[in-house]
């Protein structure tokens, strides 16, 4: 799966920088947290982070709708109260419809995937931290959208949810018959803000 989502980035990258007007480098503030289901009372708290990445832009399908492929670092997670946390840190593809309302601002929404490229787990304040990739699956699946607004020609602001539909817990068995995730979901959620910077053609 690892060799495919590469594969589909490559592709993606070489299709899209042949026809891409501009290109554009991202980064800004993550605020994610887990949607857990049966939900523990009052233990699970969002954590802060950051994302980075390259955006390709004015990839127009007509006046009215463009695609924006994307490939962005991302740290994610969420604190487990006092106690400690957990770092997820994921190489995402998202795939945006972009929908200009006027000539600065546009909408964009669209499925994204994820590679897992690491888990932190971190003891108390951030004290201690050891990493440990067996607790969740590779590859989460999502939906994102959020609003972007055009400053200048080089620069935009943004903002953007993204709601993960995969259930990442990882199937550790428990007897013959259940597993883990059969009882646990856990599901990732983010909240993202950033600033662009476009270089490339005009």
């Amino acid at each position: 799966m690892k060799k495919l989502l590469a594969s589909l980035a490559i592709v993606l990258s070489v299709v899209s920088f042949a026809n891409a007007q501009k290109i554009s480098f991202k980064g800004g503030f993550t605020y994610s947290d887990a949607i857990m289901s049966p939900e523990p009372v009052d233990i699970i708290d969002g954590k802060a982070g950051f994302h980075a990445g390259i955006v390709l832009q004015d990839l127009m399908l007509s006046d009215k709708i463009g695609i924006q492929p994307e490939l962005i670092y991302s740290q994610q997670g969420f604190k487990i109260g006092s106690v400690g946390s957990i770092g997820m840190h994921y190489l995402s593809l998202p795939i945006l419809l972009k929908f200009p309302v006027t000539e600065e601002l546009s909408l964009l929404a669209g499925p994204q995937v994820s590679y897992l490229t690491n888990t932190k787990i971190g003891i108390g304040n951030g004290f201690f931290s050891v990493n440990y990739n067996g607790l969740f699956k590779d590859i989460d699946l999502g939906l994102a959208g959020g609003l972007e607004y055009k400053v200048s020609d080089k620069v935009a602001l943004g903002g953007r949810y993204v709601l993960g539909l995969t259930n990442v817990n990882k199937d550790f068995q428990i007897d013959n018959n259940n597993n883990l995730s059969d009882y646990l979901t856990i599901k990732n959620t983010s909240a993202q803000v950033y600033v662009s910077f476009s270089f490339g053609k005009n």
